[in-house]
C-alpha cells in the first residue's frame, strides 16, 4: 500500500494524531483538546503552533476534516472517507516490524 505523502516529511505529530484516530475514529476535538487528550503522555515536546500545523497539514491532505463551532473554533476529526484506508495502512506497516 502506498504511504501517505506526509510520511516523507517525517511529521511525528501527524503520525501520532492518525495513530490516535485509528483507535478512536469518531473522535473530534479542538487544537487544545488534541494537544491535551489525543497527544497526552507522548514523550515529545510540542507547541500549540506545531499541533495546529500538523492538523492543517492533515486537513490539506484530506485525512482530517474541520468544522467551525461557535465559541470553540475549529473542531477536527477523521475524514470518514479515509477510515478504512487509515486502518489498512497502519496495519500494513505493523507487518514491517
Amino acid at each position: 500500500m502506498d504511504r501517505p505523502p506526509f510520511f516523507e516529511h517525517n511529521d511525528a505529530l501527524a503520525w501520532l494524531i492518525l495513530g490516535y484516530l485509528s483507535s478512536h475514529p469518531d473522535a473530534k476535538d479542538t487544537v487544545d483538546g488534541v494537544e491535551k487528550w489525543w497527544l497526552k503522555g507522548k514523550d515529545i515536546s510540542m507547541e500549540a503552533r506545531a499541533v495546529q500545523g500538523a492538523l492543517d497539514h492533515l486537513v490539506k491532505l484530506g485525512w482530517l476534516v474541520s468544522s467551525e463551532r461557535m465559541g470553540t473554533g475549529a473542531v477536527y476529526g477523521l475524514n470518514g472517507d479515509h477510515r478504512e484506508k487509515l486502518w489498512q495502512f497502519l496495519h500494513s506497516t505493523s507487518d514491517l516490524r
